[in-house]
């Protein structure tokens, strides 16, 4: 445990951070900053909450952050030498790296994760798009016990969205292998006979979530289905069951259909928050291609989706404001932002490595509330104890 909580050792001896920025291509002549504080620097703007780029010129002042670097200059970087390096670095070395860690979340057994108890673990994917740096962007994260934002592209706009998001998994069927995820967490944005196509001709299943079933023919008929029960042969499954963890109960109606020629099962999920103010009943709409799936997974599978949401765009925003920043350079703001997708990565690793062992993680917080922020702030001392680089 000692090992694993100097943060510094994590990121230098198990990641082999400072071993991977190292072999970054330097186009600089005579450079009078290394290219690996300039990256790195970039890369703990996460770690720090730093939300701007002159943000990271004033932490690049402090001594204390010079130490981690050896730094005997006025500061480590500037925000303009920052910024250029941004503008050249190479873009195929930068997406390299954010998915060089892939290894160490097997390591750790962190790649899987279990939809329901007692029922086996699975490798789940989230796709989504979103606008940060006033950019459209794709993403797709790994879902496991952390969320690994993996890759990252740019859809130009709104409405390319989905071809761009049909590449990236053909590009992630290449790069991961055995790796690649058996359920693809979506929206209904993507219910549709080419997406479908695209992820099962991958050996992948598919789980859409929707809040209204009106936009599709094979939903209504289900809702009809649902609503007639009693007068119709057609099978309905029925589960219900209270959730400890975000307090509710709910219920499920499940039937079977079928969607652009494949198999699926239509859920109709309703719960109960009796501890909200607002919204206590909440309903959506799921349809699984995975008829593997049992409700309680289902139902979990659907609470994941938002993961992508909470634990990617939104972390991301708090920690670095990805949402304010405003880069008129796509190619600037894709390296930087898949900088912090590594940093966030990292961390969310360290984290559970370290929740591993619960007692000293306990120990560790000291009574304060369990917030990234908080968590690096008791770790960040360890930074002290040696020269980072």
């Amino acid at each position: 445990m000692k090992e694993v909580s100097d943060i510094g050792r994590f990121l230098k001896e198990q990641a082999h951070l400072i071993e991977k920025i190292s072999q970054f291509t330097d186009i600089r002549k005579n450079p009078q900053i290394k290219l690996n504080h300039i990256v790195l620097s970039v890369l703990l703007m996460p770690f720090y909450s730093v939300t701007s780029l002159l943000g990271l010129d004033r932490l690049s002042r402090k001594n204390q952050f010079k130490k981690l670097f050896g730094c005997t200059r006025k500061m480590v970087a500037s925000d303009s030498t920052v910024s250029r390096a941004l503008r050249w670095l190479d873009a195929k070395e930068v997406e390299e790296l954010q998915r060089s860690f892939l290894p160490l979340m097997e390591e750790h057994h962190l790649a899987r994760i279990q939809l329901a108890p007692d029922y086996p673990s699975r490798r789940v994917g989230i796709l989504d798009g979103s606008q940060m740096g006033q950019h459209h962007v794709v993403a797709f994260d790994l879902c496991g016990k952390i969320d690994y934002p993996l890759m990252l592209s740019n859809s130009y706009s709104r409405g390319k969205e989905l071809p761009v998001a049909k590449q990236v998994v053909e590009k992630a069927a290449q790069l991961l292998g055995d790796g690649f995820p058996q359920l693809f967490l979506l929206d209904s944005l993507y219910f549709n006979q080419p997406f479908f196509d695209c992820v099962r001709s991958k050996g992948a299943h598919v789980l859409i979530k929707s809040d209204e079933p009106s936009f599709r023919e094979v939903l209504m008929d289900a809702k009809f289905v649902f609503e007639n029960k009693k007068d119709w042969i057609v099978p309905v499954q029925e589960k219900q069951g209270f959730d400890d963890v975000r307090f509710c109960s709910w219920r499920i109606e499940k039937t079977s259909g079928e969607f652009a020629g494949y198999p699926i099962q239509i859920v109709h999920l309703l719960e109960h928050y009796p501890k909200r103010n607002k919204t206590q009943h909440q309903d959506c709409w799921i349809v699984t291609t995975d008829l593997t799936l049992l409700p309680e997974e289902i139902r979990e599978a659907a609470h994941l989706r938002w993961h992508i949401e909470n634990n990617g765009f939104k972390r991301l925003s708090h920690h670095t404001a990805t949402k304010r920043f405003y880069f008129k350079d796509p190619k600037p703001f894709f390296t930087m932002l898949r900088l912090f997708c590594t940093a966030i990565a990292l961390l969310g690793m360290l984290l559970q490595i370290l929740k591993q062992n619960d007692g000293e993680y306990k120990r560790m917080l000291n009574g304060i509330k369990e917030t990234w922020k908080n968590v690096f702030s008791q770790l960040e001392e360890t930074f002290e104890t040696n020269t980072f680089i």
